[in-house]
């Protein structure tokens, strides 16, 4: 297939809103970037026995609406063959499916993976990917990390405890994520509650996802407490490479406690706990820390909102 011919500024804008989104603007600018109208698009499409309406396109480009139905993502394959982009370029970009039903209204202040993450794109391909029960049938109560590192200044070992509450009946899982600077994916390993479906690896964006199965369905309303260890091998690791740890929220959160526990060949000078609205943005909220006698740092956040919260430190 011909691929169109872009000014090289189009195409630099096309790439750039390709990797980072949102779906309608990455719509609206590869048709622009085609030349095509809606019209010619459509007109192509139904050659190929595809047949949408210029409104729903229009609607898809707006952000009003976006294909969820098997037909619609069908489309949108096509489309992006006739728009000359590579495979799954606007398919990464959908995020999960839009929660329908009786529980919609009690998943309140869930924000989109946009809103925390510039590269949300790679996090949202792997969740659509993998099949993994939906991440957002139930809200978190309470979380809890407790974060140890070695004499080398390195990350070994994450316990985390969350209590979670259903939000529909039949709950059977959650899905959590990971974000590595470096090659450090860490190996997941059940405790209490759960034990390890889907993961899924992407290591040019560092995201590791695993999906964790409760012991029992959830009913609407019920609460588990999901227990997991996240451990790192010395293999996957450089020394003296870690300097932060951040919990990512998408929704609201009543109580989050993290625990940093250093060893005492390798104890930081400074450390500082922050808030920000998203990874990589400048906080919003930042106060200095203290290390105990016992080489033990810890920050409480009530009433978390969607957003970062974590703890920075410095070595010398």
């Amino acid at each position: 297939m011909t691929q169109p011919n872009h000014p090289a500024s189009a195409d630099r804008e096309l790439a750039r809103v390709l990797r980072s989104g949102p779906f309608d603007l990455a719509v609206k600018t590869a048709v622009r970037a085609s030349g095509l109208s809606l019209e010619r698009l459509v007109h192509r499409l139904a050659t190929r026995g595809i047949h949408v309406s210029t409104s729903s396109l229009s609607n898809w480009q707006t952000g009003r609406s976006r294909p969820e139905r098997a037909e619609s993502v069908h489309a949108l394959r096509a489309m992006e063959q006739i728009l000359g982009l590579p495979r799954d370029a606007l398919i990464q970009l959908l995020g999960p499916r839009r929660p329908r039903g009786r529980w919609l209204d009690h998943a309140h202040g869930v924000v989109s993976y946009e809103a925390i993450f510039d590269d949300h794109a790679r996090l949202t391909r792997i969740m659509t990917s993998g099949d993994f029960v939906h991440p957002d049938r139930c809200t978190y109560q309470t979380v809890e990390d407790r974060m140890t590192l070695d004499s080398d200044g390195v990350v070994r070992r994450i316990e985390v405890r969350n209590l979670v509450s259903a939000l529909t009946d039949g709950v059977d899982g959650c899905v959590v994520y990971y974000r590595a600077d470096d090659d450090s994916h860490p190996d997941v390993r059940p405790v209490e509650g759960c034990r390890l479906g889907r993961t899924r690896v992407d290591r040019e964006s560092g995201y590791m996802v695993a999906e964790l199965l409760f012991d029992r369905r959830l009913n609407r309303g019920d609460v588990h407490l999901v227990a997991f260890d996240q451990h790192f091998t010395a293999a996957r690791v450089r020394p003296g490479t870690s300097d932060h740890y951040y919990k990512a929220f998408r929704s609201p959160c009543r109580s989050y406690l993290l625990r940093v526990v250093f060893h005492p060949d390798a104890v930081p000078v400074r450390l500082r706990a922050f808030r920000a609205n998203r990874w990589g943005d400048e906080p919003t909220e930042e106060q200095a820390l203290p290390c105990y006698r016992n080489r033990v740092t810890h920050v409480h956040t009530p009433d978390v909102s969607p957003g970062v919260v974590g703890v920075r430190w410095e070595w010398s």
